[in-house]
């Protein structure tokens, strides 16, 4: 796959995923992904990225102001 962007070579990796959601920051560690090795652009697949909103849509509604989670231990 290409870089959308720069049209680099796209490969697999994890990053960290930040979400702030005005009264509260998830952060979301070990996020599968495809990083460009040019750019460093990050993306997610479908499944990934419906997975993220899914843990973040859940400590929305249960954190006061900031969590840090670990995505494989979300993965179930």
């Amino acid at each position: 796959m290409d870089c959308f962007f720069c049209k680099g070579k796209m490969i697999e990796g994890t990053t960290t995923h930040m979400a702030d959601l005005g009264h509260c920051i998830v952060i979301v560690k070990n996020v599968p992904c495809l990083r460009c090795t040019q750019c460093g652009e990050v993306s997610y697949t479908g499944v990934v990225a419906e997975r993220l909103e899914n843990i973040i849509d859940t400590i929305e509604t249960t954190i006061t102001e900031i969590a840090v989670l670990n995505y494989s231990d979300k993965v179930a």
